[in-house]
């Protein structure tokens, strides 16, 4: 089994309360770096990739740039994805070998209209891409194709600080280039997964435990990114070998089920992000 990326929540801690998020209800905890070296050795066979991100704002991790330095060690590459508030604080802890790709979602602007956001947000993804690192300024707030009204300013400003007219065209998933390694990258608004949502089918297909997993800060060893709440619990990381866990019968009925498009887990019964894969796109 080998996956395209595995998230690593290493803290679901974060500094805003975003109405777009579905909010963490789990013990606050920031992995150590023992246990973070710990999964970076079990993922390690699985994956040349890591994306820090599930719930959480990895930049206000302090040991991110040790995390950044086990996975330099380990020939991983790193994604992170962050709200940007904290970029003009860790920014020059990113400017590291370790790090491929950094996601900043803008659309957390209008939560928090911190002073001088863009201007940093834009400031050190200058900074990064003169380190090869590619930057994915995202405006997921489309509804119906149709951006909203804050980030259709956001979106004004942004192409003014870089001196481009705003892109002709604007759908999910079309990525729009500012400059080399810099992007505006454009989602539909979309709901997080709940056993407490509307039932929507029993048939389909995912890429959870396909070409991705995720394992939470405690641990725990979920399908994808978007189950939070840790509502389909496959064990954990810190009490059984990954490995162990992939091979288990519950991880090859996901499997299976997918292969024959037939869900088999509740939580992704109730999972209407899953229908976007129907026409071969991902975003996550």
């Amino acid at each position: 089994m080998r996956f395209k990326r595995v998230y690593i929540e290493i803290t679901n801690a974060c500094n805003l309360s975003c109405s777009f998020c579905i909010k963490n209800d789990r013990p606050i905890h920031s992995m150590t770096i023992e246990e973070f070296s710990h999964i970076i050795s079990q993922v390690k066979p699985y994956t040349d990739y890591v994306y820090l991100h599930i719930l959480g704002e990895p930049l206000s991790h302090p040991h991110l740039l040790a995390f950044l330095d086990i996975c330099k060690d380990a020939k991983i590459k790193v994604n992170i994805t962050t709200n940007g508030t904290l970029l003009r604080k860790k920014g020059e802890e990113l400017c590291h070998p370790a790090l491929r790709q950094l996601n900043v979602s803008l659309h957390s602007f209008s939560e928090h209209e911190q002073a001088n956001y863009l201007n940093d947000v834009c400031t050190y993804s200058r900074l990064l891409a003169k380190h090869n690192i590619h930057i994915n300024l995202r405006l997921w707030s489309l509804e119906n194709g149709v951006l909203s009204k804050e980030s259709k300013k956001l979106l004004e400003e942004v192409c003014a600080y870089f001196q481009v007219e705003k892109p002709a065209e604007i759908k999910r998933l079309k990525r729009f280039d500012l400059e080399k390694y810099i992007h505006l990258h454009f989602e539909e608004v979309f709901q997080w997964p709940s056993l407490k949502h509307p039932y929507v089918s029993d048939t389909g297909r995912c890429l959870g435990m396909k070409t991705m997993a995720g394992i939470l800060s405690d641990g725990t060893l979920v399908p994808c990114c978007l189950d939070s709440k840790k509502e389909c619990n496959l064990g954990n990381v810190f009490t059984t070998p990954l490995k162990d866990l992939l091979e288990s019968e519950r991880v090859k009925s996901i499997c299976k089920g997918f292969d024959e498009n037939r869900i088999e887990e509740e939580l992704c019964k109730h999972c209407s992000y899953r229908l976007r894969f129907s026409k071969g796109k991902e975003s996550f």
